[in-house]
């Protein structure tokens, strides 16, 4: 039973430790220069709401205080909000002439939602640079010329960093965990893209060229995806030939989106993260396969630890995987810390953070296949789409066949 188990953790956990060493040595890498250029293209603000007149207007007086010497647009996509939602966007264009409201109505039958939203917005806009955002975000002053200054000679998107506390911010555990967790998932997504792999993104701060957007053809069947406007819309549009992708950390190219204030909706919240990985199709596999060693080495860790109580050996066994993992994520996580300007989360919640993290990932994977997190966004019909899809494919492959003989 020791061999079984010695075995199984080896397999799924030092896999996970070259992750993290990657992710270390790419939080020591320094951004490449900024190209200098002249241009100030024109830029749409993309903002999907739904039902968030709680949220919207902070979010817009952060918006409205961006200073941008070419064409700007705020483009709020009301997506069939039942509340004010669209009343406090047309306030706050009669206020401010680059404020733009554009409104669904109807569901779409090809697109999730918020991906439908996004796209009603695109199409409704007409700068020559796309930055999407959330309705509970905010903003630092140089926010928009400070991601359109990303943009040299063949970058097509740029992504951006997020947080959820400012520095100094956090008074409770539960932000200290959520502003944490954040930070490991930017320092993973900025290592990736340093090192060319163009896999991820957050919809709340990110930016790209319409011509690449029009050239991949727009979402297309990525947009029946939970996260058709993100990560998969990273992952195509860094297929294009030649394409180049940054990651914006400096200062000015922050969002921070707004903290949740109870465990429950946290676990809900990545509950429903997770969910999107439920659907496969399109992603790339590399990118998958590292989801699906986090998601399993911690599945593994945690029943390793309640079966250590009765397995003879495996304490020392788990105790040498996963202190040499815990090491590495506290240690990696302080230098992303103290890299990105975050020397207040130099404490004892960090530790925390990294003892409890292979539970709490254990605990909404898991979760998420009991009780897939709702989207709103017909996944299991986009499932469906595209099984009866491959099935037509084969069908066909299997008639062509047919004739030739």
């Amino acid at each position: 039973m020791l061999a079984v188990f010695a075995t199984l953790l080896t397999l799924l956990v030092v896999p996970y430790l070259g992750l993290m060493v990657l992710v270390i040595v790419g939080t020591l890498r320094r951004d490449p220069p900024l190209e200098p250029h002249r241009a100030k293209p024109s830029v749409s603000v993309i903002l999907p709401a739904h039902n968030e007149e709680a949220n919207l207007p902070a979010t817009l007086r952060s918006l409205l205080q961006q200073e941008y010497d070419g064409e700007l647009e705020f483009v709020v996509v009301d997506d069939r909000s039942t509340d004010t939602t669209a009343e406090l966007v047309r306030a706050a264009a009669a206020k401010d002439a680059r404020v733009r409201l554009i409104s669904v109505t109807t569901p779409s039958k090809r697109y999730a939602p918020k991906v439908n939203a996004v796209r009603e917005g695109i199409e409704g806009s007409t700068g020559e640079i796309i930055l999407t955002t959330d309705a509970d975000c905010r903003y630092p002053d140089g926010w928009v010329d400070g991601m359109v200054r990303e943009f040299g000679p063949g970058v097509t998107m740029v992504v951006g960093y997020v947080e959820t506390t400012r520095r100094g911010g956090v008074r409770r555990w539960l932000h200290a965990f959520e502003t944490i967790d954040w930070l490991s998932l930017m320092l993973v997504s900025r290592a990736l893209t340093l090192f060319g792999w163009k896999f991820a993104s957050s919809a709340n701060n990110q930016a790209y060229l319409r011509s690449a957007f029009d050239a991949v053809g727009g979402f297309g069947a990525i947009g029946r995806a939970p996260s058709g406007d993100e990560d998969l819309l990273t992952q195509k549009l860094g297929r294009l030939p030649g394409s180049r992708i940054r990651f914006a950390s400096r200062p000015e190219t922050r969002v921070w989106t707004q903290p949740i204030e109870s465990w429950g909706a946290f676990l809900r919240q990545r509950r429903r993260w997770v969910s999107r990985y439920h659907h496969v199709m399109h992603y790339h596999p590399a990118f998958f396969a590292s989801i699906a060693v986090l998601g399993f080495q911690s599945i593994a860790i945690a029943f390793s630890l309640a079966a250590a109580f009765w397995v003879d050996g495996l304490f020392v066994w788990l105790a040498w995987l996963w202190g040499t993992e815990l090491v590495l994520q506290v240690g990696g996580t302080a230098l992303g810390a103290w890299r990105f300007g975050r020397r207040d989360l130099w404490r004892p919640s960090l530790v925390g953070w990294a003892l409890l993290h292979p539970f709490f990932v254990a605990t909404v994977v898991l979760w998420s296949f009991l009780k897939p997190g709702a989207w709103y966004s017909g996944a299991a019909s986009y499932r469906r789409v595209w099984m009866a899809r491959q099935w037509r494919s084969f069908s066909r492959r299997v008639r062509s066949l047919r004739l030739e003989r």
